[in-house]
């Protein structure tokens, strides 16, 4: 297991001078030391390896620098007044590697491995991706309920392949279908994590580069920003 946490902070002014924000940087460390002695405990009780590194350049450049040899990178969903115009972390993560990511929504539904699960089902590349690497998690799951929205044109594959999939791991789900209307993805795939009292939903992450990637992508965006469930996701 490793951590990754930035170490340098510096702040420029209209005239070209670069200096450290002192009273910023040591408010973290403080609120870093404190959070990894609780982690640390937690996780020493579970008796897991794990390993401690400090990164001096952008937390997300540090991050995709170290995932490449993990087997899940865990993130916090930010709030949404701490981004400003930018990509929320955890999406940006997803896309921009090969390892999945869980992102947990720190004022949200607790997460719980052995709680219920939604699968976000469209039947793309991305989806099957995401199943497939969900599966150590999915089958410790209580209920797990694939969710596929309906379309006028479906592509892919469709939830019943996803089913039996599971079926193979003697993961047992059900298939709900759901009507779009003129709601907006995020907001559908939202409400059926609430009737589904899911801890978790399980989703392909979507970047920008293609046409599907860019009406998808705005999914993979809006639900790490805000989201009341935490996301495990996959590109």
């Amino acid at each position: 297991m490793q951590m990754i946490t930035p170490d340098t902070f510096v702040a420029m002014d209209p005239f070209g001078g670069v200096y450290p924000m002192f009273d910023l940087l040591e408010d973290m460390r403080e609120r870093e030391a404190k959070n990894k002695q609780e982690i640390d405990a937690k996780l020493q009780r579970a008796d897991a390896l794990r390993t401690w590194i400090t990164g001096t350049r952008y937390p997300r450049s540090s991050a995709l620098d170290r995932i490449a040899l993990v087997d899940l990178t865990i993130v916090s969903i930010p709030q949404k007044d701490e981004l400003g115009d930018r990509p929320p972390p955890p999406a940006r993560l997803a896309t921009q590697s090969n390892t999945p990511v869980l992102a947990i929504a720190p004022g949200g539904t607790r997460f719980d491995a052995h709680g219920n699960a939604m699968v976000a089902w469209n039947g793309s590349a991305e989806a099957a991706r995401a199943l497939c690497a969900a599966v150590p998690l999915l089958s410790r799951a209580e209920n797990v309920t694939i969710v596929h929205i309906e379309e006028a044109k479906p592509h892919g594959l469709p939830p019943t392949d996803a089913a039996e999939y599971l079926g193979y791991y003697e993961i047992r789900s059900d298939i709900r279908e759901v009507a779009r209307s003129d709601r907006i993805t995020s907001e559908v795939l939202a409400e059926a994590a609430a009737l589904a009292d899911a801890s978790y939903i399980v989703m392909g992450a979507y970047g920008h580069a293609r046409l599907q990637e860019r009406i998808f992508g705005g999914v993979t965006q809006a639900l790490s920003t805000n989201s009341n469930v935490s996301l495990f996701m996959a590109h």
